[in-house]
């Protein structure tokens, strides 16, 4: 019998392009958005706990994970990669008519990962994924029609770091929610939705390293390669 990975505390990500409804899978828009996403991630990769975060993006184009690093100052981390996404937000959507905006989904959690050369695996890697999907998080671009990013926050990750405040990242502007996830079970979540500004990145008063963006590596052959890209054999949802 195969020894189990050890299990390492991380915060996960997870994070998709909201489609419309004339998007459809594998259409011009789709493709669009899919680099969009590519150019989020280069931009997020400026932190530099993102650039040392292990990354997946499923086979099926799911939107992507992220295992950041672990003993990373979280709340400076959390409010850093918002940051980055509002930034990011803003430029892309300056000018853009609605039917082109690019909007996110955002979702944030702290658990324990395994990860071996298959991928990476844990409650807290499927926990983030249904987060993300959830239908209280996809309401939020209901009830704020303007918003471009929509994040939730577990409610483990917020009483650690999100009801403290940082720069930029407020307790009290999130809402508390209960949320219908997997085999009928629920949680509670902590929502945000903003529309984006043109504002400077929080990054620069927070974590991001001076040097620039490293090229994305490609896909892993073992765990011990580094972070960077990790296969795809074993996606976020296998059982533990």
């Amino acid at each position: 019998m195969s020894e189990r990975p050890p299990g390492i505390r991380r915060i996960c990500i997870a994070l998709t392009a909201e489609r419309t409804g004339d998007a459809a899978p594998g259409g011009p828009r789709s493709r669009r958005w899919a680099r969009d996403l590519d150019a989020v991630i280069e931009r997020a990769r400026r932190l530099g706990e993102c650039d040392r975060a292990y990354w997946l993006r499923p086979p099926d184009g799911g939107g992507e994970l992220a295992l950041l690093p672990p003993g990373i100052d979280e709340g400076r981390f959390v409010a850093a990669f918002a940051g980055e996404i509002r930034a990011v937000l803003a430029e892309r959507n300056a000018g853009a008519a609605a039917p082109a905006r690019l909007r996110l989904r955002v979702a944030l959690h702290q658990g324990i990962t395994h990860l071996d050369e298959h991928g990476f695996s844990g409650r807290a890697v499927r926990r983030v994924v249904e987060l993300r999907d959830c239908a209280a998080l996809r309401a939020e671009f209901v009830r704020r029609p303007a918003a471009d990013l929509a994040l939730a926050v577990s409610a483990e990750l917020f009483d650690d770091v999100v009801e403290h405040d940082y720069p930029g990242l407020r307790g009290r502007d999130f809402r508390r929610a209960r949320t219908g996830l997997a085999a009928g079970r629920r949680a509670e979540v902590w929502l945000h939705a903003e529309a984006s500004s043109p504002t400077v990145p929080l990054a620069n008063a927070a974590t991001t390293t001076s040097r620039p963006a490293a090229p994305r590596p490609g896909p892993l052959t073992t765990a011990a390669a580094g972070a960077g890209r990790v296969g795809a054999a074993r996606l976020a949802l296998v059982p533990d």
